[in-house]
């Protein structure tokens, strides 16, 4: 029993070990220009010996997603139960991954990056965590759509589930902008704060009832 934990808690620190390794990796290059031959490298481990681990490159990948996705889902949580209204609550999801943006800017390009990554070849627990953690956002989500309509500042004709993955497309959307898009505001003297806090500003405007109107 005794040996058995202990090697659990062996796996346990080698998988960490593993994972370090490959976000450093995955950090610098990304996904595609990535190979588990490097990652490998970087821990002197055979590449036979890295697969016993993972059984793929999406695979630890996705690991190290989890742990930003993780991390979002804090943020997030935090800053919905600072709010009082669901109008204010729901406005508040989007300021936290802005937030998340900007303090954790490799995580923010990975996951982004593995919104078009084929999850076939990922280890069914991990999968099953990476879209625990993507439920959970929109579960906050609906959760607080639904608050503001029972409290009366958010619109009762909404689609709570459409409208909760409008907001999450629409804010992932708006923070990753094109370089054009950059120079654009920049030759009309904005910046990309005035964009994100002008883009929010209308998704909140576009909830509200019209009789909350500020």
């Amino acid at each position: 029993m005794v040996m058995t934990k202990r090697r659990k808690l062996e796996r346990q620190r080698k998988t960490d070990e593993i994972i370090d390794a490959a976000e450093k990796i995955f950090f610098q290059k990304g996904f595609n220009k990535t190979t588990m031959d490097e990652i490998a490298a970087e821990l002197e481990l055979t590449k036979p010996a890295l697969y016993r681990y993972f059984k793929s490159k999406e695979d630890l990948y996705f690991a190290v997603v989890l742990r930003g996705s993780e991390i979002l889902d804090k943020m997030m949580i935090d800053n919905v139960n600072s709010k009082q209204s669901g109008i204010d609550k729901t406005l508040a999801t989007g300021y936290a991954y802005w937030n998340f943006y900007e303090e954790y800017p490799n995580y923010s390009q990975l996951m982004t990056e593995a919104r078009n990554i084929n999850p076939e070849n990922m280890d069914l627990k991990s999968l099953d965590e990476l879209t625990k953690c993507g439920k959970n956002y929109l579960k906050i989500m609906c959760d607080v759509i639904d608050i503001g309509k029972k409290d009366d500042t958010i619109r009762e004709d909404l689609d709570t589930f459409l409208t909760a993955n409008f907001l999450v497309e629409s804010t992932v959307a708006v923070m990753r902008t094109s370089e054009t898009m950059n120079i654009a505001l920049k030759s009309m003297k904005k910046t990309k704060e005035d964009y994100i806090k002008h883009s929010l500003d209308l998704m909140k405007h576009s909830l509200k009832k019209m009789n909350k109107l500020d």
